[in-house]
């Protein structure tokens, strides 16, 4: 089932009046889904108790929302760790619309960070603010509700024969004790990938295990793949994805339907430079009959190949846009798509939205 019905199949489970409180897996057992379905329904709860369909009890233990309950001053939204160590939490679109907050970051104290890290949603319950209100509000978090990630990219050195983790950026101001890195043979300033066992707080420090050791800090690539791993970028596309890509090759051919203007006969031009990673952006300019200027904007119709809620969607909406780096592009969509079906090439047809614009000699 698709998330949308996963996540309603589990509102009716909860919702039901002989529901007890239980944990996210034992809903999926209870619901009879397969071991490799369990992650998905732990997911799809995180969603609906972000959303506020669904709260977590006691013990993490999973009740249904209580309409018109107040919910007092606890507000899920998403962290911001300043380098100072303390942070700020913009409360979802959720939170906001139900009138729980106005839609202001909420200031989180160092002391009062807890584990959380930057991209975290959390929730946060509100301080009083001892006769200060024009500071705005003021928070601690008492509950990381979902990781952004758990895997980060950071330096490895030693100190005192142990080894550490610099992670890359502000993220963590000290270094994550990361164990016996034998196992991967890494060496002292290489860049590595290190999965997180205990988020760094107040109380005590980050410890993780090194997953991946990328290369020497400094060798051509490193920094390349350093930057896939730190923002999680996939260059290989699912094989559905890459299947629905070639049924969609299949099916086009270079001719003008019915419901498409034709502009073939136009002379038009594309203003990426002979260098550019792909063919997507095009202007075409014309006098005329009674002495105006008609400009032409056109920008190839990617969406046509992208049915909705197919793979090819999925992945789209999975990688927002394509990400160019110094020696590679990651595309949004397989090559297939992006430098075939969609990139505006010479002397082929190739579909389009465009908008022309008339324009006075003036330029009015």
């Amino acid at each position: 089932m698709d998330d949308l019905e996963l996540e309603r199949t589990i509102v009716e489970f909860v919702q039901r009046p002989v529901y007890r409180p239980v944990k996210p897996r034992v809903i999926a057992r209870q619901l009879g889904l397969p071991k490799s379905e369990w992650m998905d329904v732990k997911k799809a709860v995180k969603r609906l108790v972000r959303r506020g369909e669904l709260e977590y009890g006691s013990n993490h233990l999973v009740q249904p929302a209580e309409p018109g309950k107040p919910k007092g001053n606890r507000i899920v939204g998403v962290f911001r760790r300043a380098e100072g160590g303390f942070g700020f939490v913009r409360p979802s679109a959720t939170a906001a619309a139900a009138g729980e907050t106005e839609v202001r970051d909420i200031y989180i104290p160092q002391k009062k960070v807890g584990d959380a890290s930057t991209g975290d949603t959390v929730a946060v319950r509100l301080l009083k603010q001892g006769g200060r209100p024009s500071i705005g509000p003021r928070g601690e978090i008492v509950e990381v509700v979902e990781r952004q990630t758990h895997r980060f990219v950071g330096t490895y050195f030693e100190y005192r024969g142990a080894g550490q983790v610099q992670v890359d950026g502000p993220l963590f101001t000290k270094p994550i004790s990361v164990g016996d890195p034998g196992a991967h043979n890494v060496d002292v300033n290489d860049k590595v990938v290190v999965e997180m066992i205990r988020f760094p707080s107040q109380l005590h420090r980050g410890e993780g295990v090194i997953v991946e050791v990328l290369g020497p800090r400094g060798k051509p690539g490193v920094d390349t793949l350093s930057i896939l791993r730190e923002f999680n970028l996939v260059e290989e596309f699912a094989e559905d994805a890459l299947e629905d890509a070639r049924q969609q090759a299949e099916a086009f051919d270079e001719s003008v339907p019915p419901d498409r203007f034709d502009a073939t006969g136009e002379m038009i031009l594309t203003i990426d430079p002979a260098d550019a990673r792909d063919f997507d952006d095009a202007i075409s300019l014309v006098r005329t009959e009674d002495g105006n200027w008609r400009l032409g904007v056109h920008i190839a119709d990617v969406a046509h190949f992208v049915r909705p809620k197919s793979a090819l969607d999925r992945e789209a909406r999975d990688r927002a846009t394509s990400v160019y780096l110094p020696d590679r592009v990651i595309p949004m969509l397989p090559e297939l798509i992006s430098n075939g079906l969609a990139s505006l090439q010479p002397d082929k047809v190739r579909y389009t939205k465009s908008v022309y614009i008339d324009f006075t000699p003036e330029g009015l």
